[in-house]
């Protein structure tokens, strides 16, 4: 605990600095902060640095403390420190002099800062040896306790609706045998309260004003740069689940055959897109907020997980050696397995890999030490290769029909995806927007199509 002691002329100080606190004068020490903060987190799991305040815990007056001061602190820490963290930055006011406070914490060691290693001892910071390095990665449990402690919250900050949604979809799978609905009941069997407490998985998976962030784009090309559509979200795991699920199938290429019916097939299998969503929520770092990440490319489809994965496996040792599962959030993945089509124990990489396979899509991984990046590789449609799954009698009535080659090429891209945007179709056919909206006024006035709902829900109906 930090305490004030008074000092002569009523000045004060910040206490002292120890093993768990640092002091610097000013934000021109970064460099040696950084180093402070990594050393700290290799022998504790939080700790608080000030800038602004002498060794001897004095406040030091200087200038003003600007919001753009407190951001570049942040981005400097969440930069130069791997794996990454997310430091809470704030200005405190000690005996009229404004210090910053820079409260941290972490549990996956060993920290590098500006990739080296270093211990805190005592209130000094120094290099780990080898042997240090390897006993210290080797004593941490991949698996969290985080979700087993308690929340804070009442069963009143629970999403009663949520939860009654997901109890009648793990009725449905056949995963899940509890009796009538009763919300007590039903997170005790889910092993998410004990003893009255509400641990952090439960409020995670159905709270009310959870936090779990997941980020949705479609990119007009396969680099980051311009987006077509964005979304921010926030919520509970359970929810965001669902939306993250559902956006990628309303942004990817649907077939439609016709023989007796209309059958539409995505071009990835929705049931191993879920199996890898699911994946990322499970084992994501919920200690600082996570943000899970939808990336939608012409070229591909992006799943980040701000989390890890273990170091000495890859995707590809779970489906051909059969390994057991890594948990890292065994309780959040236990309740995600029961209430949808997806698998545990090890087995979802193989099933995925194993649905791609009969599809012919293609896969990649990449880790970083920030995080997981999972991406189906999607086929790459060319303008001037757009093929019809339609019947004969369709094709022939577009070959006869008065519409240019670019309202053509539109309309049979719209067959296969009518809920693309004009963005999307412009950035698949190399046309300007401008172009691509010209087509769709003349579809729609020559009774081609029809649109149905706004931009962000809509879709084209196909009249002809």
């Amino acid at each position: 605990m930090v305490c004030l002691l008074p000092m002569e002329e009523n000045r004060m100080t910040i206490g002292t600095e120890s093993e768990t606190i640092e002091f610097k004068e000013s934000t021109s020490e970064m460099h040696s902060a950084i180093e402070a903060i990594a050393a700290i987190l290799n022998k504790h799991p939080f700790g608080v640095l000030y800038f602004g305040v002498r060794d001897n815990g004095e406040p030091k007056k200087g200038g003003p403390i600007t919001d753009s001061t407190k951001k570049n602190v942040a981005e400097a820490i969440t930069r130069d420190i791997e794996p990454r963290i997310t430091p809470t930055v704030e200005v405190k006011t000690f005996d009229g002099i404004d210090v910053i406070k820079v409260t941290f914490s972490g549990a996956q060691r060993p920290y590098s800062a500006f990739g080296n290693f270093l211990v805190r001892v005592g209130t000094t910071n120094r290099k780990m040896t080898r042997d240090e390095l390897l006993r210290l990665a080797r004593a941490v449990d991949y698996s969290s306790k985080w979700e087993e402690l308690d929340s804070g919250a009442t069963l009143d900050d629970i999403d009663d609706g949520a939860l009654r949604k997901y109890y009648a979809e793990a009725v449905a799978c056949g995963r899940l045998d509890v009796g009538d609905y009763d919300q007590v009941s039903l997170l005790a069997a889910l092993e998410v309260y004990r003893d009255g407490i509400v641990t952090n998985a439960a409020y995670s998976l159905f709270g009310k004003e959870a936090k779990v962030g997941l980020k949705l784009a479609c990119y007009a090309t396969n680099e980051k740069i311009t987006f077509t559509d964005l979304n921010l979200m926030k919520g509970n795991v359970y929810t965001l689940v669902n939306e993250a699920v559902t956006y990628i199938s309303n942004h990817i290429n649907w077939r439609a055959e016709i023989e007796r019916k209309r059958v539409e097939t995505p071009e990835i299998p929705i049931k191993a897109i879920r199996e890898m969503v699911v994946n990322a929520f499970a084992h994501a770092y919920y200690e600082s907020h996570p943000e899970i990440e939808i990336s939608i490319h012409p070229g591909m489809v992006d799943i980040y997980n701000p989390g890890s994965f273990p170091a000495e496996l890859t995707p590809e040792d779970f489906i051909t050696k059969r390994l057991s599962s890594v948990k890292r959030n065994p309780l959040i993945l236990d309740v995600l397995y029961r209430c949808k089509d997806v698998e545990k124990s090890g087995s979802g990489f193989r099933r995925m890999d194993a649905l791609c396979k009969a599809a012919g899509v293609r896969w990649e991984y990449r880790k970083t030490a920030y995080g997981f990046s999972f991406t189906f590789l999607r086929p790459s449609p060319k303008a001037d290769n757009v093929t019809l799954d339609v019947t004969k009698d369709v094709t022939l009535e577009l070959l006869k029909s008065d519409l240019n080659e670019t309202e053509k090429m539109v309309y049979q891209l719209l067959l296969n995806r009518p809920k693309a945007t004009k963005e999307e179709i412009s950035a698949t056919m190399g046309k300007t927007t401008r172009t691509i909206q010209r087509a769709l006024n003349s579809l729609s006035e020559k009774k081609f199509i029809l649109r149905i709902g706004g931009k962000r829900f809509g879709y084209w109906e196909i009249l002809k």
